[in-house]
């Protein structure tokens, strides 16, 4: 595998088949095909590519795309191994959420979440609080093993099954200064980096499977023209309503090679077909927000 983060020399080379599926029945499978392909040593969109493209399964796919939105949104983030953002809390009131704390000069995170991506082998978890002395809403860094965290996987989650999913539990992390954050150490389209990313990761993994399968150029080109586009957005220039229409631009045309894509596997890869079924949701996870907010913008 060609080392570097030119995206059009990565996408030239997806072209050309350097990049073919690898069979990871398991996390842990996943998880040692990352590794051994260093994928977090690329930038962000070029790691979405990459594990897009070696990804067998729609829940590597999501994880690809997800692991370069966490490179992009939070450049805090230490590079190396996986990292999750956990929002989520339970809104029961049966587990209270996380909250940061001041005794003797210390800083502690104590508190539970309620979603964590792949909670079986992440490393690095950035957990979105609330500051008790401030009553701001912050952001912390910490390592999935330090003292005071614990985290469980839920039971057979129905969407994108293979991919580790659960629940984290904090009891007085201390947490150093210089690993809280603010808004203000985010890019200013962080609320847009998660479908951008796993768009990518999803045209790349059409492609590679498209080509495994002999080379459906309808499938293969449409999805080449979404990647350069998901690149274009990169582009320091294209903010605000352009960046969310260009956006809603590659989500679409994302759907209609899709439709292209399940055809051709239901006809050539039963396998891939089934799991392609079960778990297509992805495909469309972001469009009715996207296609909402375009609409709006192109009518402004």
């Amino acid at each position: 595998m060609t080392q570097g983060n030119n995206f059009r020399d990565l996408i030239a080379e997806l072209q050309a088949g350097s990049y073919t599926p690898v069979a990871a029945e398991t996390e842990a499978d996943w998880r040692q095909l990352w590794d051994a392909n260093s994928i977090d040593t690329y930038s962000h969109l070029a790691m979405s590519l990459l594990g897009g493209a070696l990804a067998d399964r729609l829940a590597w796919v999501f994880h690809a795309g997800y692991q370069g939105m966490m490179r992009y949104a939070f450049p805090f983030c230490p590079q190396q191994g996986w990292s999750s953002y956990l929002v989520a809390e339970d809104k029961s009131g049966e587990y209270p959420g996380t909250e940061l704390t001041r005794v003797d000069g210390q800083v502690y995170l104590s508190g539970y979440k309620s979603w964590v991506a792949a909670v079986d082998h992440v490393d690095h978890l950035v957990v979105t609080t609330l500051d008790a002395r401030t009553s701001d809403n912050v952001m912390v860094l910490i390592h999935s093993g330090m003292t005071g965290v614990s985290l469980s996987s839920r039971n057979a989650p129905g969407f994108l099954s293979e991919l580790s999913q659960g629940f984290a539990a904090f009891e007085k992390v201390q947490i150093p200064d210089n690993c809280i954050f603010t808004n203000d150490d985010l890019p200013a389209d962080f609320s847009l980096s998660e479908p951008h990313h796993v768009l990518t990761a999803l045209n790349a993994f059409m492609v590679s499977q498209s080509i495994r399968l002999g080379g459906d150029r309808t499938v293969i080109d449409s999805a080449v023209k979404s990647l350069m586009l998901a690149e274009m957005l990169v582009d320091e220039s294209v903010v605000d309503d352009n960046f969310i229409i260009g956006l809603a631009d590659l989500d679409k045309a994302t759907d209609e090679t899709a439709k292209h894509f399940s055809e051709l596997i239901e006809m050539k890869d039963p396998a891939l077909f089934q799991r392609w079924r079960r778990d297509h949701g992805l495909v469309n996870m972001f469009s009715p927000g996207l296609q909402k907010r375009a609409a709006w913008m192109r009518k402004k």
